[in-house]
């Protein structure tokens, strides 16, 4: 059975307006190739949840925790 390590980077697209689709599809395209010419292989699109407690000052105002959904893209190459 293979043994893997595996390694996550964060992913967030970007496009100015009147673009598409297509852009961020080669933004993650290019983030796949880069990790790939490294040894690793693409594994998944994850999406992870980030919960946030607020500071103090904003406790004190009534502020709550509030969660932020991140996509995280996972890489995985065997283990030495």
């Amino acid at each position: 059975m293979t043994r893997y390590e595996y390694q996550a980077i964060p992913f967030i697209g970007s496009v100015k307006s009147g673009q598409g689709a297509d852009i961020v599809a080669n933004q993650l395209t290019s983030a796949i190739d880069s990790m790939a010419s490294q040894g690793w292989e693409f594994h998944q699109l994850a999406d992870v949840n980030i919960e946030v407690q607020p500071g103090c000052l904003a406790k004190l105002f009534g502020a709550s925790v509030s969660y932020i959904t991140f996509n995280q893209l996972i890489f995985r190459r065997a283990a030495a």
